[in-house]
């Protein structure tokens, strides 16, 4: 491995390296990494300043010599960029200050109430404009809610007169945990229809192969989640320092369904991915129910009052009685699971009393959102900016936001990416004024993402590996990959970073293209944090101090224009022998495709429109290493596809092959590769190919031996392994595919059973709930104390059916990580599934490691509902295991 060097650039540097690679040459597939020296990834702009990854005939899917690319990142923000966000007027809106809410208007008097009844009036009515005059209105939460004010429905207006108009003050200074607006609060509600991904996906693309497309309809919502996988991790080099988070399901991309074509298995998504998906890592698509949409916070300003304790300390979010205590996790907009919305127009401000602080801690939080713009916003002066994720001023969770115009002052971390689920958002033309840190991509490979002509004043863009976090196997870890910097300008770098504006470590590639200001260095060579992290090879820092002459001024800008202008005559799908073809993308315009070795006969391409109207001519190639055309017309509008053919010069042969639970069906824990004693579970096995395909042995019918390295712990019988007793076991694979074998060897664990609690069991045969954040209903019953069922907000809930009506008193139940805190919750009964009543009711759990036994009068019940309501820490949901006991 190439040593990272720790070399920062300059300006005065500039002038390394030489011409630009040819523009005009298109690569499909990234070739063989290529060995450079350290001056190699700091290039000049092209003589018309261009970036040689965004020639002037650019499209998605356009690749350089090296396989290096930018994504199309024009999807960002309200409805994709393909509409405005509406104009809001205030006739016939709801006036707070009117009856039948009268709410005080001069700030002297509490107006929670009123507000929160005409936003609950404009849901019943199935959206409105919740319309507040001038003047200053005094909220707080009430008793018993985490937040003051709570959107709650879709098409929900929250407007006043102007930033400079309408003030929302909250007036209660211990915010722990508590939002001052929440907009949505569940997550995104899985229905019973998913599917799964049938071959692995490397490149960008929104055509997916799927097992079974039939039951998804064009316009559906879907969540795509993928599983924590050890090979995921070691990809990665993140094994150690992740491995608490080995086994999870994470939700990925937030998707709506465009196409569906139920003969040929695909599904067409409205935003290509953004990383690449392999079957190795169980990715499943499932539909939701329609998330919350078209809700608006505009036109007013938003303070807290100061918290009068004194304590600001980086670490007294633990201390009770502090300010740091009573501020952690205040946020002033909480946006959660919601989707084509916005944020404009809205400003913090400096009540009076206060010393300097606008608000307690966070800003606005876009959590699970997807395509939510935020516009002309300014977040400044939170009180508390220690650590635990207090004084972040925006942090994005979500897919696909942007960020536009808006301004962070004297925050923590300014801007923040976090989560796998924090992919594709953009920042453009904002700004950034001292922060205490650096605007971070802060942990779990947060991936393309853009910061577009950023301006810092006392900031840097940090995206480097992170040995830091809550345990040595829970670290934030590698942060980001593919994403790119764009065009920033430094008035000063961050004092901890003298001269330098963005330092880069990403996992694979990631850019930043030119660079301005009076501080205009960037770092690429970095030695990471985490020895194991894969971050090679160093970042391309392309244009230092060449940004005034970048072409175009801004990527967004640009790419949204060409995506807007050419749409209609975009493709919604493109299959080769019935086949999608790899990294399809609406207006790519240009394919390489592989036909296996030994093929005779041309290939036969078909292709759908993706407008109704528009009109798709194909011309087949002629021979196997020909070229086919596909022209599309649209209103005018023409565009040409070219598929460039060849058939491979050799037969594609297995390089490794992987072995691993098949979690697809029930018996494995959900963690690793773990099981009970006593019970079984399938194998599957993978193979990684030459051609960087990654398949599953079984679509080759290929035979696959197995065998263990103690058959006291458990043996293999077939393709099922069963578990003897606890312990630690090798499982190991082989197969022969094309004359080669290839070998794999694999640690299993077996460990203790489950005890069932005493008594007779009622029979449970369906698990489902409001919702979950991927760790899904089902775990409930598994009898796996490493799976729970979780899903965050008051009110969520967890039903269990009975496999016949029965008389019960009492149920089990365990609770993750319930030795740590107290659960509440409310049980509800029915006999019908339609009509419930309660047995009981503000229940808190006693912090005990195991089940906890929650007894009731008898009672006749087919249906058992967990209504949960938080804990005292968050408001979190989260059973590891359920029972219900027959009378």
């Amino acid at each position: 491995m190439r040593k990272k060097l720790p070399v920062i650039l300059l300006a005065v540097t500039m002038m390394l390296g030489g011409a630009a690679p040819g523009m005009d040459t298109v690569r499909a597939a990234a070739k063989e990494p290529q060995t450079l020296n350290p001056a190699d990834e700091y290039l000049p702009l092209s003589p018309d300043g261009r970036s040689r990854l965004y020639p002037k005939d650019w499209f998605p899917g356009y690749q350089d010599e090296q396989g290096r690319y930018v994504h199309d990142f024009s999807y960002a923000g309200y409805h994709r960029g393909l509409e405005d966000i509406p104009s809001v007027k205030k006739n016939k809106s709801i006036d707070v200050t009117k009856a039948p809410y009268h709410a005080d208007s001069t700030g002297n008097t509490d107006a929670t109430a009123a507000i929160q009844q005409a936003i609950d009036d404009a849901a019943s009515r199935g959206g409105g404009v919740v319309y507040l005059p001038k003047g200053t209105y005094r909220v707080a939460p009430q008793a018993g809610k985490d937040y003051a004010l709570n959107i709650h429905a879709s098409r929900i207006v929250l407007k006043g007169d102007g930033i400079d108009k309408t003030q929302i003050y909250n007036a209660q200074e211990n915010m722990k945990n508590k939002d001052i607006i929440r907009v949505g609060g569940g997550d995104w509600k899985k229905t019973d229809v998913s599917t799964a991904l049938t071959k692995s996906v490397s490149e960008p693309t929104v055509l997916f192969p799927v097992a079974d497309a039939s039951r998804f309809a064009v316009g559906d919502y879907v969540v795509i989640s993928f599983e924590t996988t050890e090979g995921f991790l070691k990809e990665l080099g993140m094994q150690n320092k992740w491995s608490s988070r080995l086994g999870k399901v994470e939700p990925l991309f937030y998707r709506q369904i465009v196409g569906v074509d139920p003969v040929h298995h695909t599904l067409t998504l409205d935003i290509p991915t953004r990383y690449p998906m392999k079957l190795r890592d169980h990715i499943t698509i499932a539909k939701t129910a329609r998330p919350m949409e078209e809700i608006g916070l505009e036109d007013f300003s938003i303070a807290n009052v100061q918290n009068s304790k004194s304590g600001l300390g980086e670490d007294d979010f633990k201390v009770v009685g502090t300010a740091g205590y009573e501020s952690d996790n205040a946020k002033a907009v909480n946006m959660v699971a919601v989707a084509n919305s916005w944020i404009r127009n809205i400003s913090t401000y400096k009540p009076p009393g206060n010393q300097d602080y606008h608000i307690l801690s966070k800003g606005i939080i876009l959590d699970r959102t997807k395509n939510v713009t935020v516009e002309n916003v300014s977040m400044q002066y939170p009180q508390y900016r220690g650590a635990n994720g207090n004084g972040y001023l925006y942090q994005l969770i979500g897919n696909d936001n942007l960020i536009v115009d808006s301004k962070a002052v004297g925050a923590r971390h300014s801007y923040t990416f976090a989560n796998f689920s924090s992919n594709g958002n953009v920042l453009y033309r904002d700004y950034s004024e001292n922060p205490s840190l650096l605007t971070d991509f802060h942990m779990y490979l947060s991936m393309a993402n853009l910061i577009d002509n950023l301006v810092v004043n006392g900031d840097t863009i940090s995206a480097i590996t992170r040995d830091y976090g809550s345990s040595p196997t829970n670290r934030h870890g590698v942060v980001t990959t593919e994403s790119v910097f764009w065009n920033t300008t430094g008035e000063a770098s961050h004092p901890s970073k003298p001269g330098v504006i963005v330092e880069s470590e990403q996992f694979g590639n990631g850019y930043v293209i030119g660079t301005q200001g009076k501080d205009n260095g960037v770092n690429v060579h970095i030695t990471g944090s985490i020895p194991d992290a894969n971050t090679q090879p160093f970042d391309m820092a392309e244009g230092i101090g060449e940004g005034k002459r970048l072409s175009p001024q801004s990527l967004y800008a640009d790419q949204s224009k060409r995506r807007l202008q050419r749409l209609g005559a975009g493709l919604k799908s493109l299959l080769i022998e019935g086949q999608p073809i790899a990294g399809m993308q609406f207006l790519r315009t240009e394919y390489d495709y592989t036909l296996p070795y030994g093929t005779t006969k041309p290939p036969v391409m078909t292709a759908e429109p993706l407008e109704n109207g528009a009109k798709v001519s194909v011309s087949q190639p002629q021979d196997v290493n020909g070229t086919g055309e596909i022209k599309v017309s649209y209103r005018g509008n023409v565009q040409n596809i070219r598929v460039r053919f060849h058939v491979a010069d050799t037969p594609v042969l297995p390089e490794n092959i992987t072995v691993t639970a098949d979690k697809s069906v029930p018996g494995w824990r959900v963690t690793g590769n773990a099981i009970s004693a006593g019970r079984s579970g399938q194998l599957a096995s993978y193979l990684t190919l030459d051609n960087g395909d990654m398949v599953n042995v079984n679509d080759l019918n290929v035979p696959v031996s197995y065998w263990v390295s103690d058959d006291t712990v458990g043996m293999v019988v077939g393709n099922t392994f069963h578990a003897l007793k606890p312990g630690t076991v090798d499982i190991i694979a082989s197969c022969v595919f094309e004359g080669v074998t290839v070998e794999a060897r694999e640690t299993f664990v077996v460990k203790d059973a489950i005890q069932e609690p005493p008594g007779e069991l009622a029979e449970i045969v369906k698990v489902t709930a409001s919702a979950d954040d991927g760790n899904v209903p089902v775990n409930t019953i598994d009898r796996d104390p490493d799976s729970r069922w979780s899903a965050d907000g008051k009110g969520q809930y967890l039903q269990l059916e009975l496999a016949k009506e029965t008389q019960i008193d009492q149920v089990n139940i365990w609770f993750y990580n319930g030795h740590t805190r107290s659960n509440d919750f409310d049980l509800e009964v029915s006999v019908d599934g339609i009509h419930y009543e309660k047995v009981l009711s503000g229940i808190s759990s006693q912090k005990l490691a195991g089940y906890e036994t929650f007894a009731f009068p008898p009672v006749q019940a087919k249906y058992v509902r967990y209504v949960g309501q938080g804990n005292e820490l968050n408001t979190w949901n989260s059973i590891t295991e359920f029972w219900v006991h027959a009378s």
